[in-house]
């Protein structure tokens, strides 16, 4: 009796291993998907075959599961197709959404855990082109490219909007954004911005998202590249290229990080409103166009602004307190590089005791700051990428007080948060004082270029 006992035990469990194992099921129509959809469970997989299919809902209420192209690319939705994801942990990858048009989003998030992978969106007329609700957190948007996003409706091409009361935990990476384009005459303020992260009566809400290692090219369609309007983001290792006029903008919100980008062939950042923004280690080569303005405004004025270790090269001005209601207060700017600027370095200029240990080269006919000290020689050369790396050793100089105050850690964030690190991850000394001037310490054992390029962000199946 108990070896047969034994026996039923023993198949019983093999029965139900069985029933729990994931299933994969593959479609190529709506109908197929609806069906499928109706029948998986949690860890499941639905495999789309490849093909171009209009007016397709993707709409998923099951968690857990995964839903893909067979081959990265090959599936293409058109018409009025789109994504509404009502469940957490799901994956969502390999799919271009091309030329159609929908009343709404292409991709709209409302849970938790999700990831995004290896997406392409173009000239898709929509609202957003993806929209991350409040009610989401943890959402993971990877190697997706985002383009060519319709002048009609007007409105942000990726849309991360924050809670009151929990922060989102987003995380961007790897991500292109390119050739958004606002119709002749429309001004600077047309609504095409490529990401936005809060709307501004969400500014005081702490969103905590990762934007990291994204490429950001001819993206005119607003005078706002990013739109940053909620506290305690990052934004490292991006690249801003040749987007003219249009520029980065801490438009709304406090204690953001800027840090690691390179900034070229177009303006640079613009901080409009907030406290303890803190901008270090990027790269600015923006030609005529301005490198970094500080624009002031009553309702949420500036104050413990950090602008340090900065490298800029042929860049236009650093516009400092001249537009708004009011200068800025407490602005500090330490141990940065300035080489041949393409004009005035600096106008509109703050109180002189904000410049410490800031180093220039080849800036002619200009009188500077106390607290930028010319030096007779050429401080940096390019190298074989093209990039300004400095000739020897330039320390910089430790702030009065000893710390950074507009630097501090953010919970569940793993981010360089004491300049610990240069631009090209190299280890930074402890001491500040010890630290280089500029974006690169010396020697360097890594080539300075971005980390984000056109070749290495987006979709693979885009690159071959």
């Amino acid at each position: 009796m108990k070896r047969l006992f034994k026996r039923f035990l023993i198949g019983a469990l093999l029965i139900a291993s069985q029933q729990t194992e994931a299933m994969t099921f593959r479609v190529k129509s709506a109908a197929e998907f609806s069906d499928a959809i109706g029948e998986a469970q949690p860890s499941d997989t639905i495999v789309w075959a490849g093909g171009t299919y209009p007016d397709v809902l993707l709409e998923i209420k099951k968690d857990s599961l995964c839903i893909l192209a067979e081959h990265d690319g090959e599936v293409i939705f058109t018409g009025n197709s789109s994504v509404k994801l009502f469940a957490s942990g799901c994956e969502l990858r390999g799919f271009q959404f091309a030329g159609g048009e929908t009343d709404g989003d292409v991709i709209r998030v409302e849970r938790n855990h999700n990831k995004i992978v290896q997406l392409n969106i173009s000239r898709y007329v929509s609202k957003y082109y993806l929209n991350i609700l409040p009610s989401s957190q943890y959402t993971e948007v990877s190697y997706c490219n985002f383009e060519r996003k319709p002048e009609k409706p007007e409105s942000s091409v990726v849309e991360v909007q924050v809670a009151e009361n929990r922060p989102g935990y987003h995380v961007i990476r790897y991500c292109s954004f390119r050739n958004h384009t606002a119709p002749p005459g429309a001004g600077g303020d047309y609504g095409i911005e490529a990401l936005r992260i809060g709307y501004s009566f969400q500014s005081t809400f702490i969103s905590r998202t990762l934007v990291e290692y994204c490429y950001f090219e001819s993206c005119l369609g607003d005078g706002e590249i990013i739109s940053s309007k909620a506290r305690q983001n990052v934004y490292r290792y991006n690249t801003f290229y040749n987007n003219g006029p249009s520029h980065f903008t801490l438009r709304h919100g406090s204690e953001n990080q800027v840090y690691g980008n390179f900034f070229l062939k177009g303006a640079g950042l613009r901080i409009k409103e907030g406290q303890e923004q803190a901008v270090f280690n990027n790269y600015f080569e923006t030609g005529p166009y301005f490198s970094i303005m500080l624009a002031n405004y009553k309702v949420d004025p500036l104050d413990q602004i950090l602008i340090a270790h900065n490298t800029f090269v042929n860049s236009g001005p650093l516009l400092f307190g001249g537009k708004g209601d009011y200068p800025p207060r407490h602005v500090s700017v330490f141990n940065n590089f300035f080489q041949e600027p393409s004009a005035q370095l600096f106008e509109e200029v703050i109180p002189e005791d904000a410049f410490i240990g800031n180093l220039a080269a080849a800036v002619r006919n200009q009188q500077l700051p106390q607290g930028i000290k010319q030096i007779k020689d050429k401080g940096l050369k390019r190298n074989s990428a093209g990039y300004c790396r400095p000739v020897r050793k330039f320390k910089g100089k430790e702030c009065p007080d000893g710390s950074w105050p507009a630097l501090k850690p953010f919970d569940q964030m793993d981010h360089d948060a004491t300049i610990t690190l240069d631009i090209m991850q190299q280890d930074r000394p402890k001491k500040p004082d010890q630290k280089m001037s500029g974006c690169l310490e010396y020697p360097s054992e890594n080539e300075l270029k971005p980390w984000a390029t056109s070749q290495n962000t987006g979709p693979a199946y885009l690159q071959k």
